[in-house]
């Protein structure tokens, strides 16, 4: 509710309001109290901190210890006034009935501006001005072209000061090349004539004139844009216990506001200030929730935040905000057990409802002789929060460098406060045994109270950790294993394939499924900074930078022969990258083979022969994870980088047409993309090509390359280039053979829809006959078996599905190309081409309807006698009664079935006849 002190000012200046004086053509919003012999008819703040009083008469003249300053109801403001008085101008003071007041600040439009003004003759000697007009612009100058103000920008709502230099005078406001918006005279002893511009156009420009000036008569003007100023609540339903917060877009940034919050009653609740708005982007007064605020509950709403932009003093007010009274807070388990393996991050999750703030704890420290506690906020306001502990590191807070918060924390926009361990267990350095696999308590207690019952209990139970399993993987040398917007395992199939056999330069990964490692990564990142997981990990590993010797992989040289020891790979950051997937406990650890020496300082393959590798994980016991040493371990070798060009009798065969595939093998990573080049031997037909290729899972190759530019019996090499350009095999020869040739023919034809009918077809290499309809890059719609090479006639091809309209059949005749005698286009098997066009004829198919009179002479002498007689006497009469509703004689009698039978037989003849005809 309102205070005492803002109680007595409202008293104080409605009192002054009473015997307010008002102008009645003079824009003047406030008012005097006449008890002088004077009165102010106008007041108005201008030129940032310049203050008129226009009497109705002279006032004598009046000096600064007579005026009294009131901002905001506080007197003479120390960023206003210096010393005890502020500053009366020597030549307007009162004595000509105008008194100019200098202050040392800008008064902004939103600040409330009393001035009295004491020793004057008659009555108390005081007069006092109050709600004094502010505006935020001033227009001086209307001489010279160079000196007058045409460019003013002014923004809706603002208050304009039109100054002149001589008391008195008229002004004239109109619209640019439009009506006169204002035609009124300065108020008696007044310089200063004030336009409110909230009736005004935005977009539109105004011109101002005023008469006499000492100088001359002249002219200015103002721009006048929006300010847009928009307030909307973040919420217009809250409760009791949310925030209420206003959301506030401007066009004009850079300046200060502020924001007030009434209840329904238009009693303030509380007022946030700040120094500037921004024009780009949403600004957010957050207010406190209601029942923060002493003596304001939800019965006061609904709520309402007023917006002021403090330079123009334009307000804006949001839709009424509705405040219920929160229900009691509940906090609960997402999963009432969660199980995981010591040494790892457990990822615990928290239901709010009706409550941002609970109290969790991980452990008792009297069942379980270890717990850890902290309050958990919803910041984000979805209703949930997800804790993160991490077992590998409880019990150490009290190590150096390791705080509590380090070990039960929160990720993302939620957080967590106040984290403290208890209990029995501790530990004194990293080494010691962690935390024990076994099950510990979970409770959750909405509020922030740890006195309170929980709201729910649940499980934590933590198993035993192992390592599971150790495979060897391989992947292209140019492969980014590590991009984030991929992910590890959409590579599997792509350009990761599991394999013993690695190319030399390919990269080798080595996929660790193991529990317990994602504690110590999270140590290394959250605790110990380290940039990556790669780093991390190298980091945890014997010998890494930080001495944290938690587990170890080696990749040794297994094939150095007889009493001599294994020769480990040297692996750093400079040849190893690290993806994690820690909700499956694997590990992707990748190796850059190309990068990547024995400690011997043996290259990989320097004798160009197969290494034989043996990579090893191992989790030590000396770490406190293990009771031994936990091991796992895959051989694979480091082969040659090969390829091998398929050919046919030692030539790689390709036809004179487009489409032609070079295949063969190679020995790297599937997914690799290389080039073969194939180069004419040929002066009068030279060319040269590289066709691109991507190796396939099962290790193969194909590249598609065009011929049908060259002539039959031209000679090439063709060679494989390595994704570096590098040649990569063998060399081949390489012959340009006569391309296949086929024709076909297709008449006009009758179908019932279901099938069409190829007159006749001669395929050189065998394949098969597709229908296209419409024309020839039309749909297909049916396809013959596969035909051997040679000549075939009166080929019926069955439609995928009966057409049910005439429509142009387009047959095509299509290779065989992948050999296996299936229609696989468009992914193999393309057309017989002539001229670099594919072979087609067309024809067209009349679809023929169903021939019913055939049916009918047949179908007719056989059920009429056998049907009417018995059905007529039961169905007729009855039908027709229901029918017609109309009384009908039923006939009977020996000769009336005869008759019927009769009537029948002459329809059927008559009706055979008249189809005959």
């Amino acid at each position: 509710m309102t205070g005492n002190s803002d109680k007595i000012r409202s008293l104080f200046l409605t009192a002054l309001m009473v015997f307010s004086v008002f102008a009645g053509t003079v824009a003047f919003s406030g008012g005097a109290a006449a008890a002088a012999n004077v009165s102010v008819d106008q007041a108005v703040e201008y030129n940032s901190g310049t203050v008129e009083l226009a009497f109705d008469g002279g006032a004598g003249s009046i000096d600064d210890n007579d005026v009294t300053v009131f901002v905001d109801g506080n007197e003479n403001p120390s960023n206003f006034v210096s010393g005890s008085n502020p500053s009366v101008d020597s030549t307007d003071d009162g004595s000509n009935g105008r008194l100019q007041i200098n202050l040392d600040g800008d008064v902004q439009p939103n600040r409330n501006l009393t001035i009295k003004v004491s020793n004057l003759t008659g009555g108390d000697g005081t007069v006092v001005a109050e709600d004094i007009d502010v505006t935020s612009t001033s227009i001086t100058s209307f001489t010279s072209d160079s000196a007058r103000s045409y460019n003013i920008n002014v923004y809706r709502g603002e208050t304009v000061a039109v100054v002149n230099d001589t008391n008195g005078g008229n002004v004239f406001v109109e619209e640019d090349q439009g009506s006169i918006v204002s035609d009124d005279t300065y108020a008696d002893n007044s310089q200063v004539y004030t336009v409110d511009t909230e009736d005004l156009d935005s977009g539109q420009r105004y011109n101002v004139s005023v008469s006499p000036q000492n100088d001359s008569a002249g002219e200015a003007g103002f721009k006048l844009s929006d300010l847009d100023l928009n307030v909307e609540a973040d919420d217009n339903d809250i409760t009791d216990e949310d925030d209420v917060i206003a959301n506030v877009t401007i066009t004009r940034g850079g300046q200060p506001a502020n924001a007030t919050l009434f209840d329904d009653n238009g009693d303030k609740v509380d007022t946030i200030v700040k120094d500037r708005l921004s024009g780009n982007d949403e600004t957010d007064f957050i207010f406190d929730n209601i029942s923060s605020y002493d003596g304001f509950d939800a019965d006061d709403g609904p709520y309402t935040i007023n917006v002021t932009d403090n330079q123009t003093g334009v307000t804006a007010s949001t839709d009424q905000i509705n405040v219920s009274e929160a229900g009691d807070g509940d906090a609960s388990f997402e999963s009432s057990v969660v199980n995981d393996e010591r040494g790892d991050v457990v990822n615990i999750t928290y239901q709010l409802d009706n409550e941002d703030e609970a109290v969790v704890f991980v452990g008792d420290d009297d069942d379980d002789n270890y717990a850890i506690s902290g309050t958990i906020e919803d910041d984000d306001g979805d209703g949930e929060v997800t804790v993160s502990f991490n077992s590998y590191l409880a019990g150490t807070s009290n190590i150096s460098g390791i705080s509590a918060s380090d070990i039960l924390y929160v990720d993302g926009d939620d957080e967590i406060t106040g984290v403290e361990e208890a209990g029995s267990f501790s530990r004194s350095n990293l080494d010691d045994e962690t935390i024990e696999a076994s099950s510990y308590n979970l409770n959750v207690t909405a509020g922030t109270s740890q006195e309170d019952s929980a709201d729910s209990v649940g499980t934590l139970r933590l198993n035993e950790r192992s390592t599971e399993n150790f495979r060897s993987w391989v992947a292209p040398q140019d492969a980014e294993l590590d991009d984030d917007d991929i992910d590890i395992r959409d590579r599997i199939g792509q350009n990761l394939t599991q394999s013993n056999d690695i190319a030399e330069g390919d990269i080798v990964v080595h996929q660790i499924v193991s529990s317990g490692v994602e504690g110590p990564l999270a140590y290394e990142e959250e605790v110990n900074s380290s940039s990556s997981t790669t780093q991390a990990f190298l980091r945890s590993t014997v010998g890494g930078d930080n001495n944290n010797d938690v587990f170890n992989l080696t990749v040794n040289r297994s094939d150095v022969g007889a009493n001599a020891d294994e020769d480990p790979l040297i692996l750093n950051s400079s040849n190893v990258v690290v993806v994690d997937d820690p909700d499956n406990n694997t590990y992707f650890v990748a190796v850059e083979t190309q990068n990547a020496n024995f400690e011997s300082g043996t290259a990989i393959r320097d004798d160009d022969e197969d290494d034989e590798l043996t990579a090893n994980f191992t989790v030590s016991e000396d770490t406190g994870l293990s009771d031994d040493n936990d091991a796992a371990e895959v051989d694979y070798s480091i082969v040659d980088r090969d390829a091998t060009i398929d050919t046919t009798n030692g030539l790689v065969l390709v036809q004179a047409a487009a489409d032609q595939q070079l295949t063969g093998t190679t020995t790297v990573a599937p997914g690799s993309e290389f080039e073969v080049e194939v180069e004419s031997e040929s002066d009068s037909n030279p060319f040269l090509d590289r066709p691109e290729a991507t190796v396939t899972t099962d290790g193969t190759f194909s590249a598609t390359a065009d011929f049908s530019d060259y002539s039959a019996g031209t000679n090439f090499t063709a060679q494989t280039l390595d994704v570096d350009g590098d040649e990569l095999g063998d060399e081949e020869d390489g012959q340009i053979t006569d391309a296949d040739t086929a024709t076909v023919s297709i008449s006009d034809q009758e179908s019932d829809g279901s099938e069409v009918v190829v007159d006749s077809a001669q395929l050189s290499a065998g394949g098969f006959i597709a229908i296209h309809a419409g024309n020839a890059s039309g749909d297909v719609v049916g396809n013959s078996e596969y035909r051997d090479a040679g000549s075939h006639e009166d080929i019926t091809i069955t439609l995928d599905e009966p057409m049910d309209e005439d429509f142009t059949a387009v047959a095509m005749p299509h290779l065989d190309t992948n050999g296996n005698e299936a229609y696989d286009f468009p992914d193999a098997d393309g057309p017989y081409t002539a001229n670099g066009s594919a072979v087609t004829d067309s024809a067209n198919v009349t679809i023929a309807a169903e021939d019913t009179p055939e049916d009918t002479p047949e179908d007719t002498p056989e059920d009429t006698p056998e049907d009417t007689p018995e059905d007529t006497p039961e169905d007729t009469p009855a039908d027709t009664m229901e029918d017609t509703e109309t009384e009908t004689t039923e006939a009977s009698g020996p000769g009336f079935t005869a008759a019927i039978a009769l009537i029948a037989l002459v329809a059927a003849a008559l009706l055979a006849v008249r189809r005959d005809n």
